[in-house]
């Protein structure tokens, strides 16, 4: 081999070498700019997936998650935990897995539209393909980088009528004067009948965000919890004496059998008014009702009577509630009535008991009920 082809052989070996060293370089640059850049990308996600769960937004869509996986155990115990959860857990779960089966919303289609600020509190309500589905209310607690979310249930309020200081919790948690409330007020049933003087006053409780009928427990151990099917509105205060329960259970029976009787003609109206306090609403409307339109019967009946939540309202006034079947027969063919009324009392100035409003309570299943005389008072309905 001649010099010139050694020189030229060692001059591509070289070549080779040094393009080597070049690519071998490169690679490794090129691994480096890798493993550089995901490093950043990996940095970059951990702090936008933080900054997203710390997020407002983060939160609203995490809980609407929560609720469509059905998270209960979760949603409920952050519920309990951040805020004050007056309903039960298997009530939140039914309103909830109503919002999830009725809406077939998508999380991550979720809509946030804010509403108001209010007590550190932020209020949104949420939309799907641009119909509400419902409300959400979050709070920041203290030393908490993460929003706690819960659904608001909506606008019904229920009120609470305390007589002689008496107390009470909700769903364990104690009701108190922090609670939205106001002081020497007319027991809600038996306002505008311009009885007053004759009433004690109460402190009204008003409550929201309730599902249904709260379980509402007196503190002390003499106290009872009456609801008023006429309104969303409990009484709470001390149970009837003995002679005291007697004494009301008389009269409510005695007025519901006139009441019934007069509707199906087996009673005179002279026999229901002698129950009744003239000037009311219901006064007016018992002697304006036309009681014709029953059918002729041979007799009548009482069965499966059963008296219950009865309250004293003070020394001057009551309410009570009366269950029972009302039995019309003729030519040997009967029909039964099941009856659910709510009842009010309060004492004339001769110190006798009449009854100022009897309300027929609808909730009870009963789909064959003797009719309720219709008033033209603007109390909010029980329609639950």
């Amino acid at each position: 081999m001649s010099e010139l082809q050694v020189k030229s052989k060692k001059a591509y070996s070289e070549q080779l070498r040094s393009g080597a060293s070049f690519y071998s370089g490169l690679l490794r640059t090129l691994i480096a700019a890798i493993i550089i850049g995901s490093i950043t990308c990996g940095y970059l996600w951990y702090w936008l997936y933080r900054y997203e769960k710390q997020s407002i937004n983060g939160a609203l869509t995490q809980y609407m998650t929560d609720i469509y996986n059905r998270n209960w155990d979760k949603v409920y115990y952050d519920d309990t935990r951040y805020f004050q959860e007056l309903n039960s857990k298997d009530a939140v779960t039914q309103y909830l897995l109503y919002i999830v089966t009725g809406s077939e919303f998508k999380p991550g289609g979720c809509t946030f539209v804010w509403v108001e600020s209010s007590g550190g509190n932020e209020y949104y309500d949420v939309y799907y393909r641009q119909n509400k589905i419902c409300a959400l209310e979050a709070t920041k607690p203290e030393n908490s980088k993460v929003w706690k979310v819960r659904a608001l249930i909506g606008a019904l309020e229920y009120e609470f009528d305390t007589l002689d200081d008496s107390t009470f919790r909700i769903n364990d948690i104690p009701i108190t004067y922090a609670n939205s409330h106001e002081s020497d007020q007319v027991p809600g049933g038996f306002e505008n009948y311009g009885l007053e003087e004759q009433l004690p006053t109460v402190t009204k409780y008003y409550v929201r965000n309730l599902i249904g009928n709260p379980p509402v427990q007196p503190e002390k151990e003499d106290d009872i919890a009456v609801r008023d099917h006429s309104a969303y509105r409990y009484y709470i205060g001390p149970k009837p004496t003995p002679e005291q329960y007697s004494e009301y259970a008389g009269e409510i029976n005695d007025t519901a059998m006139a009441y019934c009787q007069y509707i199906t003609e087996d009673g005179t109206l002279y026999d229901l008014k002698q129950h009744l306090l003239p000037g009311t609403v219901f006064y007016d409307a018992v002697n304006s009702f036309d009681n014709q339109w029953f059918t002729t019967h041979e007799n009548i009946s009482y069965q499966n009577i059963e008296i219950s939540d009865i309250l004293p309202i003070g020394e001057n006034a009551f309410i009570g509630s009366i269950r029972f079947d009302y039995v019309v027969t003729a030519v040997n063919v009967s029909q039964t009535y099941s009856n659910f009324y709510q009842m009010y009392f309060i004492k004339d100035k001769n110190d006798q008991w009449k009854c100022i409003n009897i309300y027929t309570v609808s909730d009870d299943g009963a789909e064959n009920s003797l009719p309720q005389i219709e008033t033209t008072e603007t109390e909010e309905k029980d329609t639950e």
